[in-house]
C-alpha cells in the first residue's frame, strides 16, 4: 500500500516537473489529474476510496453553490425572489387612491403569483401611481396598457384601478411565463414587445442591447426598484 503511494507522490512529482518546465500543455493537466486520481483510487483500499469519493462529493457541490452565487450575481431572479427585502413605497397623493392601489396590487399578486414588489416597481416607472396617466402613444392608466392590449385583455375601463393593475399584472405574468420565469426578460417583452424581440435577435437579457434606448433604460430602472 505505501509503496502504491510512494509510486504515485513520484509520478506526481514528475508532472509538476513537466508543467513548470512547459506551459503548452497546461490545457493538458486537467486530463493528466484525473488520470492520476483514478491511478491512487486504484491504490487505496475501501475505506479509504469512500473518504476520497466523499471528498469529491463535496467538491462538486461547492462548484455548484459557486454556480449559483455567480448567476445571482448576474441579476437573474425569480418570480418570488427573497432578495427584496424592502418594499416599492406607493406615492399616490390622494389617501385613498393609495389604499386602493395597494389592496389591488395584493389581491393580482396572490392571483397570478407575482412579488408585490414588481407590481409596484412596474407601476412606479410606468405611471408613477397616477391612476390617469396618459403616454403620447396612448398607454394609460397605472401600468400602461397600450390599446391593443386593452382589447386583448377585456379591459373595459383602463382608468380603474383595479382593472387595470390585475390586467396589467396578467400580462406581465404571460411574458415572464413565456421567458421561463426570467424577470428581465420578461420586462423587456412588457415594455418593447416580444415581436421585436424576435425580429432583433434577442434572445437572453444579455442582448437587450438590440432593442430602444427606452427599453434599456426601462428593464434595469424597473430592476433597481424591484430590488431597492
Amino acid at each position: 500500500m505505501v509503496n502504491g503511494i510512494n509510486f504515485f507522490s513520484n509520478i506526481a512529482g514528475s508532472s509538476i516537473n513537466t508543467q513548470n518546465k512547459c506551459r503548452c500543455c497546461c490545457e493538458k493537466n486537467s486530463s493528466f489529474d484525473e488520470l492520476m486520481l483514478n491511478l491512487v483510487l486504484t491504490l487505496l483500499d475501501e475505506e479509504n476510496y469512500s473518504l476520497v469519493s466523499n471528498l469529491s462529493e463535496a467538491v462538486r457541490k461547492k462548484q455548484q453553490e459557486n454556480n449559483i452565487v455567480k448567476e445571482s450575481n448576474l441579476g437573474l431572479e425569480t418570480i418570488n425572489s427573497s432578495q427584496n427585502l424592502k418594499k416599492v413605497s406607493v406615492t399616490a397623493s390622494n389617501k385613498n387612491t393609495k389604499s386602493e392601489i395597494e389592496s389591488a396590487v395584493k389581491i393580482a399578486s396572490s392571483k397570478y403569483g407575482i412579488d408585490e414588489n414588481l407590481i409596484k416597481a412596474v407601476i412606479k416607472v410606468e405611471s408613477d401611481f397616477n391612476p390617469n396617466c396618459v403616454s403620447s402613444a396612448g398607454a394609460k392608466g397605472l401600468m400602461q396598457l397600450m390599446p391593443c392590449n386593452i382589447k386583448d385583455l377585456g379591459v373595459k375601463n383602463p382608468f380603474d384601478i383595479k382593472e387595470n393593475i390585475d390586467a396589467g399584472t396578467r400580462h406581465l405574468k404571460e411574458y415572464i411565463d413565456k421567458y421561463n420565469g426570467n424577470i428581465e426578460m420578461g420586462l423587456m417583452a412588457y415594455n418593447g414587445g416580444p415581436t421585436r424581440m424576435v425580429k432583433r435577435g434577442v434572445k437572453s437579457v444579455n442582448d437587450i442591447y438590440k432593442m430602444p434606448k427606452e427599453t434599456q433604460n426601462y428593464v434595469p430602472k424597473v430592476m433597481k426598484y424591484y430590488r431597492a
